[in-house]
């Protein structure tokens, strides 16, 4: 609770209806720096659970009693079988007595919401193996309400005080991909990035929301709609990690005219599964895979975020995309690390994890505001600085060299002959050229744009000038272009060399397996996992395809370019 303190003494307090919000003091620091906070949840025995150990359970965690309630808490976990005993530290624990998650949302939940109305961003997500209680913290029952509905009773009744809007997003990721829960038919959403790294889900349902009643009839349709299955560990295992998010839109209260949204989200995760012990088999078992692979990523990424590595594995699964704003961000965040008692092994790896994520530091974003009545004219605002540094003549003059048609023309022709040489199909340099030669062909029609305006620049089949028939497809093979100089007769004879090596390379990345393809350079054991898992899916027909494994255009040019030259360098000469 120490970070609440310090956190509480930038805000005055203001009642309403018994819930005190934070007012900003006039003049609030623009960032603070906030740690990730982890508390554990530890669940009660089950009824069957009690019955199968004779009425006397053994719980493998306990907690070490401290003299400062709000201080640090010490989790200690014991095996009965090796007498193994391990030792976690973390910033609450909320034990078996504890059926109510209402002291959960209280204590930890509760004073993060002001900020949402300051138009600050938080995560809550639950975490833990399958079978230990997750969905259970996030939804609850009709009886004893979980985080989800309580974090909404409270934001509608502010909302209805402050005269703020509340709007929901409820959608699960399933088998690495999104789908929107509260829409009746199934619906994937693409997961995007924006210039500034910032995550949008294109096409996601958002519904306004004002009333708990409203709030519960949404809500409880997506929870049916969302992927659960009976497996040998869980009667209602979840197979999809489930997220909803809370918006809110309130105006700001310094007086100015400034909107602000903050976002609330809270995630159940799927539990991680040991395969030996559920049996799974079919698309259960490609459930599980996807699950433990979407929290091994999560892991990469802590461990990452700790080390102070230079990149952070962010893009490894669409969980981890998703949560990128809440590990390492601007968000602050609550982490609910959920223990089934019986289980020590499954209690471990969850408290390991648990324990590297309190040092992941966030930093929050005082104000995300936005005042949407003021609009920035950034072309006037340019041409004023170049006329105050005496550069705006020099610019002009620039611009209006660089649409002389004589340049423009050879800048094309040259770059048509940069995509001849390219080892690929060359798709993503022709969308350039593409937008040049047009450019280009709206100008002043001379004879040499005359001449570029019968040029096709489709991807499959494109010609140059008369001199050199540029590379077509024909019936699915490369044609190269016309030998006459014993330059061009080199050069074609290179082409047909390069055409061959692509699709040989392409059938072998189709053919082979995982250690034949680790043996080409620049394939590695993750690699090799991704094009397997990818062919299966669908065959590989061009080296365009292989930027399904996440790989960018330019590095499957060089992962070609390096296998190519790996089997030049093994030739005899």
């Amino acid at each position: 609770m120490a970070a609440h303190n310090k956190e509480s003494l930038a805000f005055k307090e203001v009642e309403i209806d018994g819930f005190s919000t934070p007012c900003r003091n006039r003049q609030p620091p623009h960032v603070s720096i906030s740690k990730a906070r982890v508390v554990v949840r530890l669940r009660p025995f089950l009824p069957e659970e009690i019955s199968s150990r004779n009425e006397k359970p053994f719980s493998c965690v306990s907690l070490q009693e401290s003299g400062d309630p709000s201080s640090e808490v010490t989790v200690r976990l014991s095996d009965q079988n090796t007498r193994r005993e391990e030792s976690f530290k973390l910033d609450g624990f909320f034990g078996q007595g504890e059926k109510d998650v209402s002291r959960i949302f209280d204590k930890e939940l509760r004073p993060i919401i002001p900020g949402i109305f300051q138009g600050r961003n938080a995560t809550v997500f639950a975490y833990g193996a399958t079978g230990s209680g997750k969905t259970y913290t996030m939804q609850g029952n009709e009886k004893l309400p979980g985080l989800m509905p309580l974090a909404f009773s409270v934001i509608s009744s502010i909302c209805k005080c402050t005269r703020s809007r509340t709007a929901i997003s409820y959608y699960e990721i399933y088998l690495d991909r999104c789908y929107d829960l509260l829409e009746p038919k199934e619906k994937e959403i693409p997961v995007l990035s924006d210039k500034d790294g910032n995550l949008h889900l294109r096409g996601l349902s958002q519904i306004e929301v004002d009333s708990m009643e409203g709030f519960l009839e949404t809500i409880s349709s997506a929870f049916c709609r969302r992927k659960v299955a009976n497996t040998s560990l869980n009667d209602q295992s979840s197979r999809s990690h489930g997220v909803l998010v809370i918006i809110v839109s309130s105006q700001s209260q310094d007086g100015s005219n400034k909107s602000l949204v903050g976002k609330l989200n809270l995630i159940d995760l799927a539990g991680n599964e040991d395969n030996r012990k559920t049996n799974n088999e079919g698309i259960r078992l490609q459930e599980s895979a996807k699950i433990n692979q979407s929290l091994l990523a999560l892991s990469n990424v802590i461990h990452a975020i700790n080390k102070c590595l230079p990149r952070i594995p962010y893009r490894e699964s669409k969980l981890t995309r998703i949560l990128q704003d809440s590990l390492g961000g601007t968000s602050s965040v609550l982490m609910i690390a959920c223990l089934n008692p019986g289980r020590y092994q499954e209690c471990l790896h969850t408290l390991n994890l648990a324990s590297r994520s309190r040092y992941v530091t966030n930093y929050i974003l005082e104000s995300a505001s936005k005042n949407s009545s003021v609009k920035v004219d950034m072309e006037a605002k340019l041409v004023a600085w170049l006329e105050s540094k005496g550069k705006l003549a020099s610019a002009q003059r620039s611009v209006s060299h660089s649409h002389k048609p004589e340049k423009g023309y050879s800048n094309s022709k040259h770059r048509l002959y940069e995509a001849k040489g390219n080892l690929l199909n060359g798709t993503d340099h022709l969308g350039s050229i593409q937008k040049d030669s047009s450019k280009i062909v709206s100008a002043t029609m001379t004879p040499q744009r005359k001449a570029l305006t019968h040029i096709d620049l489709n991807v499959d089949k494109f010609s140059f000038d008369s001199k050199i028939n540029f590379n077509s497809v024909v019936d699915g093979e490369l044609s190269c272009p016309y030998a006459g100089t014993p330059l061009d007769k080199f050069t074609s004879t290179s082409c047909k060399l390069k055409s061959t090596l692509i699709e040989s390379y392409v059938e072998f990345l189709n053919t082979a397996n995982k250690e034949e393809l680790m043996e080409i350079n620049g394939i590695g054991q993750k690699l090799a996992d991704y094009i397997i898992e990818i062919r299966e899916q669908s065959p590989l027909k061009t080296l365009h395809d292989m930027e399904k494994v996440g790989l960018s255009s330019k590095q499957v040019h060089n992962l070609f370019s390096k296998a190519a030259r790996g089997q030049l360098e093994k030739i005899e000469f």
